[in-house]
């Protein structure tokens, strides 16, 4: 028997080897979306035009479904944890839905009004990631009292935030 084999030690040439293969690989995932793109720039004809409303809503729908139990999720974890990423993270979540479901209801009116169905996408993706940011800073932060993480207030004050960023967006 090696000795290589009895010591579980890999030799040098081996570990290059892996941690090449490993950089190509998340690279070739990292490039994926440029890949998408570059056969729809160079193989797809400009002039076809696929529009399904009833597909738009059913992604829509699930995209607003998955983030409803993204944000109840998130917020159990809140509730028993008291992280205050946590909380940001909940409020990201729920800001998005909240937000978002409207970009679905709109489908049918994107021929009328284009600006009604095309900004609550990015209103959206804007308020989820202001509110993950400020997540992100708040990280390592002593977790929030017990009756403070049950209060129903602050909740539906963002609540009402959210719906003011709905009508400022109309």
């Amino acid at each position: 028997m090696s000795n290589l084999i009895a010591t579980d030690e890999s030799p040098v040439a081996v570990r290059l080897m892996v941690k090449v293969y490993a950089y190509l690989l998340l690279a070739g995932f990292a490039f994926v979306p440029a890949y998408l793109i570059g056969y729809l720039y160079f193989f797809q004809d400009p002039t076809l035009v696929f529009e399904n409303h009833l597909f738009h809503v059913i992604a829509i729908i699930t995209a607003t479904l998955a983030g409803s139990f993204v944000t109840y999720v998130t917020w159990r974890c809140y509730q028993s944890s008291g992280d205050p990423l946590l909380r940001w993270m909940t409020l990201g979540f729920l800001g998005f839905v909240l937000i978002y479901a409207l970009h679905g209801a709109f489908t049918g009116l994107a021929h009328h009004n284009i600006w009604l169905f095309l900004l609550y996408g990015p209103a959206s993706r804007l308020v989820m990631s202001i509110l993950l940011l400020v997540g992100m800073l708040s990280y390592h932060r002593p977790p929030d009292a017990a009756d403070q993480r049950m209060k129903a207030h602050p909740w539906l004050t963002w609540i009402g935030l959210f719906l003011l960023v709905d009508l400022a967006v109309a």
